[in-house]
């Protein structure tokens, strides 16, 4: 597990680090992160568990997913096993991993359940991602660190948690099915593809919208194609 730092070497500024946690994918040097471990970073470098430090290049990054992918010149590491997050059941015990409050508290562990499957939470961005919940502590800095389930497996990477002063262990993480597919599209290819249909929804359709617009169908919905766009150069019409 690592962390990175980000700055501006610039004399005229101050250098800026941020500190932040990783899972070793493979034994030759990738390593799984948040994208907001390393988005805007000038520099990053990694230490692994026995203090080795290394310069790091990012791969990719997607913030959508807010993974990443960076690379160690480095060989023969230990590689982390991840487990199938589909089956992860509510209880189960969790164990998070990292380096909350950076490079003073490295390989920290913490202990918990999983709380909740299938959050559909919203995000400093507006955006929703749908995560695991789990009571187990996540602290700045444990971003981009493994979520455990007992066996040892990687099951989720920890992403954010609810900071409000009303809520208490309400921590999140990344599900280690979307990990693995995310990240194996930025190593092949450097960023994520997703399909889009690109339409408007004028809304559902009822058996009276379908009698008044003279529909073949009293299901569905009415959309409307983007100018330009994938559903309109498929040929699908207005209405």
């Amino acid at each position: 597990f690592g962390y990175g730092s980000y700055g501006n070497d610039s004399e005229d500024e101050d250098v800026v680090y941020s500190t932040g946690s990783g899972v070793i994918y493979s034994e030759d040097g990738y390593i799984i992160t948040n994208n907001h471990v390393v988005e805007g970073a000038d520099k990053v470098r990694v230490q692994l568990y026995d203090g080795t430090e290394y310069d790091a290049t990012v791969v990719g990054t997607d913030s959508q997913s807010d993974l990443a992918v960076i690379k160690i010149d480095a060989t023969g590491l230990t590689a982390a096993d991840f487990g199938n997050s589909d089956d992860i059941v509510v209880g189960e015990t969790a164990i998070a991993i990292g380096n909350p409050g950076g490079a003073d508290f490295v390989n920290s562990v913490t202990q918990g359940i999983i709380s909740g499957l299938n959050r559909n939470v919203e995000v400093s961005s507006g955006q929703y991602m749908t995560l695991v919940q789990t009571d187990a502590a996540i602290n700045p800095g444990n971003s981009g660190g493994a979520l455990c389930n007992g066996k040892g497996e990687v099951i989720g990477i920890n992403t954010i948690k609810i900071s409000s002063s009303n809520f208490e262990g309400m921590g999140f993480a990344i599900p280690s099915n979307t990990v693995l597919d995310i990240c194996q599209q930025l190593m092949d290819n450097g960023k994520v593809s997703r399909p889009a249909l690109q339409v408007g929804i004028y809304g559902d359709v009822t058996a009276q919208t379908a009698e008044y617009y003279g529909l073949s169908v009293d299901y569905g919905v009415m959309v409307k194609p983007q100018d330009g766009g994938a559903a309109a150069k498929a040929g699908m019409e207005n209405g």
